[in-house]
């Protein structure tokens, strides 16, 4: 395969909306042939027979199936790929489809869908996906994104330990710079300062390379910035290693950025239409949950008041938009004298959660008074979740542009939560940062809606 056919491969086979329209293809295809070889479906559309469901139908369960699939992550490269959580993703996917649609063609369209048809329908695009997914792995394995950094710093090595801690088809060419060659390649001169009159263009050449990461810690010298230059005239990729952690990680390397790059990235915080919609969204969606959840909530509040005394609702400061504090409402999931110490991060086996606090926590049930807040307006459905005040100036003194997490109204859900573990410590406070800076600069309807949707697929997980 050529250079430019193997790029192209990496960016295609790794992108979330071509996965997403090949998947609704696919799903699509998986119901009609269900419906072609169901001999029983094919009686049943005669005049006089029982209504069933047409093969028109098959529209919306392709769409169904896509939301499903974003759902259960299978869009994203960060989880995963091997073969057993793939499957289980995929299976999982298609029943939670199937079941709506079955349930949505009885409740709303009033028709029939048979057994058989459903059970082809699954197999079909069940075993459709993961041969899809086999091929994608298959070809990228076989033709990997040949990446060559430029630069044998802290920031080349943090980054190759990125890549490798990722399920992404790259393949690092060893790094080099100003302080040696990091095996593989002979640094061959190649500074970033200053680069041999054909030295980079070279090294592109003899290892078929597809992408330059630049990690030099200085500004590069005109001799280095020319040999890059030649390097896309040869249709190589240059990137900064920021902007290639952001592309690729969808996160932001808050170590490593300055100050300046909040005022370079043309951050849209006012957007007239943006806010208007998500403002609409979140009134509606917070009316909604609170309405849906009460029985739920009635439920709950007479298993606490049969146990040990003490308050249902719990309430904290927290720091909102801008920093300005807010009173945070939540269902008591710990014991009544849990901050007696005074306050503390919550640990994943936390011992002053109660037994019913730990169900609460699991299917984040606890969170749903929030809903009051979002409704109010001192939260969103999604941003940055929203810390406590105490916590906010010890994090901010330890880690770089932490308080400018709090440019977007903090959510009940935000695209940390989604892509990193529940954490209690400063090292995981940078780490969620640095995903909350990525929302900041590219928060948008499509984002939001990405992160309501894998939302559901964590609390269906129960990870918290």
């Amino acid at each position: 395969m050529s250079n430019d056919a193997r790029r192209g491969s990496f960016l295609w086979l790794s992108h979330g909306p071509f996965r997403f329209v090949l998947d609704v293809f696919i799903a699509f295809a998986a119901m009609r042939m269900a419906f072609a070889f169901s001999t029983e479906f094919q009686r049943l559309q005669e005049p006089g027979k029982v209504g069933h469901v047409n093969t028109d139908a098959a529209f919306y369960f392709a769409f169904l199936m896509g939301v499903s699939a974003n759902i259960f992550g299978l869009y994203s490269h960060l989880v995963a790929r091997q073969f057993w959580p793939v499957l289980f993703r995929v299976a999982g996917a298609n029943l939670l489809a199937l079941g709506i649609f079955a349930a949505w063609v009885f409740a709303v369209m009033y028709l029939r869908v048979g057994r058989w048809v459903l059970t082809q329908t699954f197999v079909y695009c069940a075993g459709l996906m993961m041969l899809a997914e086999y091929c994608a792995r298959l070809m990228t394995r076989q033709h990997k994104h040949r990446l060559l950094l430029l630069g044998a710093n802290q920031m080349a090595r943090d980054l190759s330990a990125m890549v490798g801690r990722s399920f992404l088809p790259i393949e690092i060419i060893a790094p080099t710079g100003s302080d040696g060659a990091a095996g593989g390649i002979a640094a061959e001169g190649i500074e970033p300062a200053g680069l041999g009159v054909d030295g980079l263009s070279q090294v592109c050449r003899d290892h078929d390379i597809d992408e330059i990461v630049v990690c030099a810690s200085e500004k590069l010298g005109n001799r280095a910035v020319s040999e890059l230059m030649e390097a896309m005239n040869m249709q190589v990729r240059v990137s900064d290693c920021n902007a290639f952690v952001e592309r690729v990680f969808f996160q932001v390397a808050v170590e490593r950025i300055p100050a300046e790059w909040f005022l370079q990235s043309d951050l849209e915080l006012t957007h007239p239409i943006y806010l208007g919609v998500k403002r609409t969204v979140d009134i509606a969606a917070s009316l909604a949950g609170l309405l849906l959840t009460l029985p739920v909530l009635l439920v709950v509040v007479v298993i606490v008041k049969a146990g040990p005394r003490g308050p249902v609702l719990y309430s904290q400061i927290r720091a909102g938009q801008f920093g300005h504090p807010f009173r945070i409402w939540k269902l008591r999931s710990m014991s009544v004298n849990a901050e007696a110490d005074g306050p503390q991060w919550a640990g994943t086996q936390d011992q002053r959660v109660t037994l019913l606090g730990r169900f609460l926590r699991k299917t984040r049930l606890d969170e749903v008074p929030q809903f009051w807040n979002i409704l109010r307006g001192d939260m969103s459905l999604v941003g940055p979740r929203p810390e406590r005040p105490e916590f906010v100036e010890k994090l901010a003194a330890e880690i770089p542009f932490y308080k400018q997490r709090h440019l977007v109204k903090p959510g009940l859900t935000g695209w940390a939560q989604i892509n990193y573990p529940y954490g209690a410590n400063v090292t995981d406070a940078l780490n969620k940062l640095r995903y909350d800076l990525y929302y900041v600069k590219h928060s948008s309807l499509a984002l939001d809606v990405q992160i309501m949707a894998r939302t559901v697929g964590t609390i269906m997980k129960g990870a918290r």
